[in-house]
């Protein structure tokens, strides 16, 4: 069984190129982190978010199985939590790690409030990821990361 959000899938509709499109995955076990992060993703009318939350590791894996969305000019982004049931960010890392042109395509950032070190040194076992964000976040700090990533 699925446990996908009510918040599945979020389009801003604007009228927009294909290089406006992204396709935006947060992977968190925070039910009001994954509604808040859909609502600020509405501010952002320069592009076109297709977005979907999932609060676990698993469920994402298989809507990854199921889906090529790496078929947009724009890379996918991918927003991970690390402490999460069933499996945590880093066990999805290591799944992730295998598929060497999904890892290519997207670009993979690790939210978390863990101030560890050991978090912050397990993020040197997985090069292919884009950034390590801490929480709480602000909109502009997401706001960055699209407009970087252009």
């Amino acid at each position: 069984m699925r446990f996908i959000d009510t918040m599945k899938t979020l389009l801003i509709k604007k009228t927009m190129t294909p290089e406006t499109k992204r396709t935006i995955i947060l992977i968190d076990d925070n039910a009001i982190l994954r509604t808040i992060f859909g609502h600020m993703l509405q501010g952002f009318t320069d592009y076109e978010i297709d977005f979907h939350s999932f609060k676990n590791a698993l469920d994402a894996l298989d809507f990854l199985d199921n889906n090529d969305i790496c078929q947009s000019l724009m890379p996918p982004i991918l927003f991970v939590d690390i402490n999460m049931p069933f499996m945590t960010g880093w066990e999805l890392m290591d799944v992730l790690e295998n598929s060497t042109d999904f890892i290519k395509r997207t670009k993979i950032f690790i939210v978390s409030s863990s101030t560890s070190k050991s978090d912050q040194e397990q993020l040197a076992n997985y090069p292919f990821i884009s950034g390590f964000i801490l929480k709480p976040f602000g909109k502009e700090s997401i706001y960055e990361i699209l407009k970087k990533i252009d």
